[in-house]
């Protein structure tokens, strides 16, 4: 069903409003203490759809920190770099039932992570980057970032990344881990630091929201219809986010949303209504899961007043 753009920002002010009372009823990400004082009042609620118009509504258009929704950039790249073979040898596709920085399932149930969307998942995507040193890996990294993100200027907060990479210590562990375990060789340390970039990259809702769109067009760029990602991978993308996207809220988003979707504890969302548009909200209280809860509350909005269930 298409909707008018007037249609579409009624929706947007709407689902804004409606998610706009849940503030207060989640926590900052306190784990990662660089983020922990952002203003919870701040909520963005954004769409672009395929012909590349964005809608946005909410009482904040400025920059936040991508998170884990970078993680699908950075697996995009680990697969252009080494390809299907090599990255799934270190890393699974299944849901992990497990919180996303888990040290139980390397330890006592499998020697790979589970899955690409998960903390040691996104580690081991960073082992499978190539070129000379770390710079090269990440500018190339954040090329890729910069088109899907409609973005050439977007690069990481050096602030995030340094407190990221001194108090993570539980990623460190699972970095650690996953050499022990013969998941890569090379260095940790650098493989860290490449995510934590990813992670801190600087971005807005209606960024986002442009990526949600390519992935919701089968990997075509909404403006122009050059092909940014094969068909192929846009599929395996909104099928890792459908299963694996929301954590361990990944079923109770699949039933209130049904749009897959991959959330960043820096308090954004990005979700692709495949053949409709590309969603991109953001919030910063987080529920015990590390999802937003504004931003979630937006999404089930919008899933029911534009009719963009997926599944």
């Amino acid at each position: 069903m298409n909707h008018t753009p007037q249609q579409i920002c009624q929706a947007l002010e709407e689902a804004y409003q409606y998610a706009a009372q849940w503030v207060g009823k989640g926590k900052m990400p306190d784990f990662i203490p660089a983020l922990e004082h952002e203003d919870p009042r701040r909520i963005s609620v954004c769409v672009t759809d395929l012909e590349g118009n964005t809608y946005t509504a909410g009482s904040y258009q400025g920059r936040f920190s991508l998170q884990s929704i970078s993680k699908i950039i950075l697996l995009e790249q680990a697969l252009q770099d080494s390809g299907e073979e090599v990255v799934f040898s270190r890393v699974g596709v299944e849901p992990s039932g497990t919180s996303f920085n888990s040290v139980y399932r390397l330890e006592l149930i499998e020697k790979v992570p589970a899955n690409p969307l998960i903390n040691p998942g996104a580690i081991a995507s960073a082992s499978c980057l190539t070129g000379r040193n770390k710079e090269e890996k990440y500018q190339k990294f954040r090329a890729l970032a910069g088109e899907l993100l409609n973005d050439p200027t977007v690069d990481y907060d050096p602030v995030v990344c340094d407190c990221e990479m001194k108090t993570g210590h539980r990623n460190r562990a699972l970095a650690s881990m996953m050499l022990h375990n013969g998941v890569y060789t090379g260095d940790p340390e650098e493989y860290l630091e490449l995510y934590y970039r990813g992670c801190a990259l600087r971005v807005t809702a209606a960024q986002v929201s442009y990526f949600g769109a390519v992935l919701a067009g089968d990997g075509l760029c909404p403006k122009t219809g050059r092909r940014l990602l094969s068909r192929e991978h846009s599929e395996l993308y909104r099928a890792l986010m459908a299963t694996c996207g929301m954590y361990n809220t990944t079923g109770r988003y699949a039933v209130q949303v049904g749009i897959p979707g991959k959330s960043g504890s820096g308090g954004g969302i990005v979700a692709a209504a495949r053949g409709k548009m590309g969603l991109g909200v953001y919030g910063p209280e987080l529920d015990g899961n590390g999802n937003s809860v504004c931003g979630m509350k937006a999404l089930e909005y919008l899933s029911r007043a534009l009719d963009l269930r997926s599944y």
